[in-house]
This record gives structure tokens, C-alpha cells and sequence, in this order.
């Protein structure tokens, strides 16, 4: 790491891009800052402290100082392998248990047992398995400090998917990476994907043994763990011979592309991570890049729409993890903009980061609202009926921002394939028409990224 650390130049263009930094103006929350005290630490110049650690966990991990360092120092990377070291030296950090200590001993008041309701006995009672990363995502600090929590599905949509699954052995396989939060909490994005398919005729395999992609427990530093989840998921995935693997949520997305990176002493499960991240796709890249299926939207009539009605105005945000973390951009506003009866419109500073970084939001909650709050004024500017973007994290976050703004029932927040799902529902495509898509044609996995 310390040949890494020591080709930071200090230029300071990392500045120009840091949520963080923007939002404080202080030096240790931009990534050169960073930089320079683990180098004193590779150094031995000083050790690791309270004060050290905090640092180090104010960084959403984002990717955009890497994006823009003119010497390519792969700056989360370096962040993330401090975070990982201090793991280590804290022999695991904090107690996962917080939560459910504090609910046996009668700490929580009723208001927080209130407004968390399902969510926090889900999380208590098991419901959700431990190796899910909404363990890691929903502790305590979660439900004293929001304003919104998200409602549980109480049958997840891999429970309720497993007896539909049908494969049909027609066109190319495609393989279906849920994720924690499309799985519990926005399984409607997930059900668009399929019914989308559906219509379309693919086949669509959802194995029931995948778990977390293990992202939560990675940004903690506890590489151990992801890695554990990681090789389940290889497993489960390389079994099934899959031409494509599509994800609906971009943090999920952007493990699965750089899954190879957690095996680099380990040839074999690096090799096996590097196949299934080649055949990763997003299920907007996939459905555009792939499938054409802008085109197709282009030529559904609205239904019960009548005639003189305004279009629905959406606003679409891009997640870090698929604008840096996967180079998307393209994909999802062309589907937006082919989707009947919605106007496209583009909010100020286009790639602005919502503040919401997994574990930040609940480490530095005040201050990921500080960056929200730019987000939100962004939106505000043009007034959209909805908010859509592709990250579980993403969409919790525009959930707060509405509720704490008073927009609640004035905006709508949901995954563009929701919006696309709700286009195509009174539009059965004719049978003749599915075979000319480009779904039952030969595809190549390596394009589209």
C-alpha cells in the first residue's frame, strides 16, 4: 500500500469533487488528507487513535477523487485498505448486537420502537438472516435519528419468487442478483425486472441460495466476512452456467464488477470472481444495450391517460456506483426518455453525490444531510413529480430528504424500471414481436459496461 499512498502528489483536484470536503472545507476529509495520515501510519510515525478512525470513516467511498486523479492513485481503494486494517486492530469493531441489547433491556422509547415497527422486529426476530447487510445498515443510530424508516417486505421477493421460477431454455440464460435491498425493502423494483422479461419472453433464473453481496461488511472494513459472502455467491452463481448476471440495485452492481479485486492471493477464487464480474450486467444497460427495449417503449400508446394530461415529471439521479463505480449513464435516462407519458428533466449538477455512502449515513448522519440538502435544492429546481434512481441506498435517501423537506405525498420516489413496468402493463407485446428482439440473439456479455 505505502508505494500507492506515496504516489498522491498532493495536487488538491480531489478537492474539487469530494462531497465531504465541499460540505466542511476541512482538510482531513478529502482524500489527499487521508492519504497523508496513512502514510504516517505505513510509516509508523503515528498510530491509530479515536480521532484517526473517525477520519477515516468520513468518506462515502464514492470513487469520484479516483476518477479525477491525474496520477491514478486508486484512492478508495487506499481508504478502504485503512479501513480494513483498523478492523483488524479493533479485533471487529463495534458490536452488531447494539440493537438488539438495547430492545431486551428497554432502552428504545416508544416512539423509535414506533417508527421503526416491522423494520426493527424483522431485523430482532430473525426474519432477516444475519448474513443480510441490512444488519450492518440498520443499527440503532438508524431509527433514533431519521425522521423516515423504510416498511419491511414481509414476504421478500425471493420467498415469493422461488415458486414461479420457470426457465424455458429459449434465448440466452439470465441470472438474477437480488441484493438485501431489493429482497426486503424495495422488492417492487425487483418484480419490474421480471415482469419486464416477462413480457418479453426471456427466461429469467433467480437462485434461491444467493445471500448479501457482502458490500456492507467490505466498506466496515471486515474483509473476512465479505469475503465469506462473496465465495457463497460464486458458488451459487458459477453453477448455473449463466450467459448474463443482471442487477437491479448499483451497489450491489459495483461489488459484483470489482468482486475479483477481494482474491488477490487467492488465483483460483479470483478467477471464478473475474468470470462472474465479466457476466454482470445492470438491468438497464442490459434491457437498452442488449435488448433494444427503448425502441420498443418508444411505440407503446399510454393507457388511461387522457388526452390534455400533463406528463409526469421525473427527475433522475445517478448513484455513484453506477456513474463511477460502472460508467453508466446512458442507459437509464434512455429508457426514461422512451417511456410514455413521462417528461425527462434534468436536475443541476448531474452527478452530484446524495450523501447517503452505506455506513456513512449512519456513522455521520447530520452531516450526510447537509449533503443531501445540495441534492434536494438541486431537485427542487425543477420541480418533478418523481425522483428515480437505480441504488437501494440512493432511494432511501431521497425517501428522508422529501419527508424532512415536506414533500411527502408532493414527490415520488422509485427504481426507472418501476416507471417502465407501469408503461407496459396494459401493453401486451404480440408473440411474433418477441422474437425480434434482441434477447434471443447471441449475447455478448463483455459489452455495455
Amino acid at each position: 500500500m505505502k508505494t500507492d499512498l506515496n504516489r498522491c502528489k498532493r495536487c488538491g483536484q480531489c478537492m474539487s469533487v469530494c462531497p465531504v470536503y465541499q460540505t466542511t472545507f476541512r482538510e482531513a476529509d478529502v482524500a489527499r488528507g487521508k492519504l497523508a495520515l496513512l502514510e504516517s501510519i505505513e510509516a509508523g510515525t503515528i498510530r491509530w487513535s479515536g480521532r484517526l478512525e473517525e477520519i477515516v470513516s468520513r468518506c462515502l467511498l464514492c470513487g469520484a477523487c479516483a476518477q479525477i486523479c491525474a496520477s491514478r492513485v486508486e484512492t478508495t481503494l487506499m481508504i478502504q485498505s485503512g479501513r480494513q486494517r483498523l478492523f483488524e486492530v479493533k479485533k471487529g469493531g463495534k458490536s452488531r448486537n447494539a440493537l438488539l441489547r438495547s430492545m431486551r433491556e428497554g432502552h428504545l422509547t416508544a416512539k423509535v420502537l414506533l417508527k421503526g415497527g416491522a423494520l426493527l422486529q424483522a431485523l430482532v426476530c430473525k426474519k432477516i438472516p444475519e448474513t443480510s447487510g441490512l444488519h450492518l445498515r440498520f443499527p440503532l443510530s438508524f431509527f433514533t435519528e431519521r425522521s423516515t424508516v423504510p416498511p419491511i417486505a414481509w414476504t421478500p421477493f425471493l420467498d415469493a419468487f422461488r415458486p414461479r421460477a420457470v426457465v424455458n431454455g429459449e434465448g440466452p440464460r439470465i441470472g438474477f442478483f437480488v441484493g438485501c435491498g431489493a429482497n426486503y425493502l424495495f422488492p417492487d423494483m425487483a418484480w419490474a425486472l421480471v415482469h419486464i422479461l416477462g413480457y418479453v419472453g426471456a427466461s429469467l433464473i433467480v437462485p434461491e441460495d444467493q445471500v448479501c453481496c457482502g458490500l456492507p461488511a467490505y466498506v466496515s472494513g471486515d474483509t473476512k466476512t465479505a469475503r465469506e459472502l462473496a465465495q457463497k455467491n460464486i458458488e451459487v452463481f458459477e453453477s448455473l452456467e449463466l450467459d448474463a448476471i443482471l442487477t437491479v440495485c448499483a451497489s450491489c452492481g459495483s461489488h459484483l464488477k470489482a468482486l475479483a479485486s477481494l482474491f488477490a492471493d487467492h488465483p483460483s477464487s479470483r478467477d471464478a470472481a473475474a468470470s462472474i464480474a465479466q457476466k454482470h450486467m445492470d438491468a438497464m444497460t442490459f434491457l437498452v444495450d442488449h435488448l433494444g427495449f427503448d425502441v420498443h417503449l418508444k411505440a407503446v400508446e399510454p393507457a388511461g391517460s387522457p388526452e390534455g394530461t400533463s406528463p409526469l415529471r421525473v427527475a433522475y439521479h445517478d448513484p455513484c456506483h453506477l456513474r463511477i463505480g460502472q460508467g453508466i449513464t446512458r442507459a437509464p435516462r434512455r429508457l426514461l426518455e422512451a417511456v410514455p407519458g413521462v417528461q425527462l428533466v434534468e436536475a443541476p449538477h448531474p452527478g452530484q453525490c446524495c450523501g447517503h455512502g452505506g455506513d456513512f449515513n449512519l456513522s455521520h448522519f447530520p452531516l450526510s444531510m447537509k449533503i443531501l440538502d445540495r441534492r434536494m435544492e438541486d431537485f427542487e429546481k425543477v420541480k418533478p413529480d418523481t425522483i428515480v434512481t437505480g441504488c437501494t441506498g440512493c432511494l432511501l435517501q431521497f425517501a428522508e430528504g422529501i419527508s424532512r423537506r415536506g414533500l411527502s405525498g408532493k414527490i415520488e420516489v422509485c427504481h426507472p424500471l418501476v416507471l417502465v413496468e407501469k408503461a407496459i402493463a396494459p401493453c401486451p407485446i404480440p408473440t411474433q414481436r418477441r422474437k425480434d428482439l434482441p434477447v434471443f440473439q447471441a449475447l455478448h456479455t463483455d459489452a455495455g459496461q
